[in-house]
């Protein structure tokens, strides 16, 4: 099976930030437990800290899809918006 690359981009909401690092730091350490999951990971760049990155990887696409519907990540999902800025822009790539 192909590995599963993933970024999610998102914005949390600058009123919410000890909020929203609470909560990803959450749901990263319920996520490196899950069976498939080679990185996942929480960056932000030095320059442009109102974006935040989720650097994944997963040993399959069908690992990621077992992890959307795991009971951390519908929880994740139903109270982000109060400290996100908006939904996550999810971006997939394939090893070359």
């Amino acid at each position: 099976m192909q590995p599963l690359y993933l970024v999610a981009a998102m914005s949390p909401r600058t009123d919410r930030l000890v909020e929203a690092k609470t909560a990803l730091t959450a749901l990263i350490e319920a996520t490196l437990q899950e069976d498939g999951c080679e990185l996942y990971d929480l960056v932000v760049s030095p320059d442009d800290s109102g974006t935040w990155l989720m650097l994944e990887k997963w040993a399959s696409k069908q690992a990621w899809e077992a992890h959307m519907q795991t009971a951390h990540v519908i929880a994740h999902n139903a109270t982000s918006d109060a400290f996100l800025a908006g939904p996550s822009e999810l971006r997939f790539y394939d090893p070359v």
